[in-house]
């Protein structure tokens, strides 16, 4: 029902905002922009399961299962080294050492730690993955972050820009990274279509 209003309102709504884009919109990218809103209607239900998802994996604070050996010297300089390029330099809090990474993390991953960092302003964190005895930003924190990017960037009030902030997360939610036991050769990912190329 949604997709039906935007898919008439963006219809209606073409003519004038082709002369207010001026060689933004074409017929090709309005012939693109209804059928990718089709096709991402259709996958509407695959999306909010994966939504539902990421949400149960937003990078926080665990305090269970704790790791045997909490954290050493030398892991406690390697955490503070990565969260400098994602963390305001100041006061930073290491959480307690955790196993049972979540599967979409890959099979690598042997324990995790949440970072966080406090300025006078604001708090941040960051969540840390151990694979192959290196701390790392793991998968669903690399996501996380990717996600938020998106957000920023969502400034425009046109069509044109709903539909490019649309597409960006669509893609996102394509690439929520899996668990091992869900990828098979048969089911691949569905991508979003292909833009209609000029004939």
């Amino acid at each position: 029902m949604r997709i039906a209003w935007f898919l008439l309102t963006l219809t209606l709504a073409a003519g004038a905002h082709a002369q207010s884009a001026g060689s933004k919109m074409t017929p090709e990218l309005h012939r693109q922009m209804l059928d990718d809103m089709a096709y991402w209607d259709a996958q509407d239900e695959r999306y909010r399961a994966v939504s539902k998802r990421a949400e149960e994996l937003y990078p926080a604070r665990r305090n269970t299962p704790l790791r045997d050996v909490n954290i050493s010297d030398e892991e406690i300089r390697e955490i503070e080294q990565i969260t400098r390029k994602y963390l305001p330099r100041a006061y930073v809090n290491i959480s307690p050492v955790v196993t049972d990474c979540p599967c979409e993390e890959g099979l690598a991953c042997t324990a995790q730690v949440y970072v966080v960092a406090q300025t006078a302003e604001k708090t941040r964190g960051i969540q840390l993955s151990r694979m192959n005895a290196r701390w790392t930003v793991g998968a669903v924190q690399q996501w996380w972050l990717r996600r938020e990017a998106v957000l920023r960037q969502h400034t425009g009030d046109s069509l044109l820009d709903f539909y490019l902030y649309r597409k960006a997360v669509t893609e996102l939610l394509e690439e929520f990274p899996m668990c091992a036991s869900q990828r098979t050769p048969d089911s691949k990912t569905a991508s979003t279509p292909k833009p209609a190329e000029n004939k």
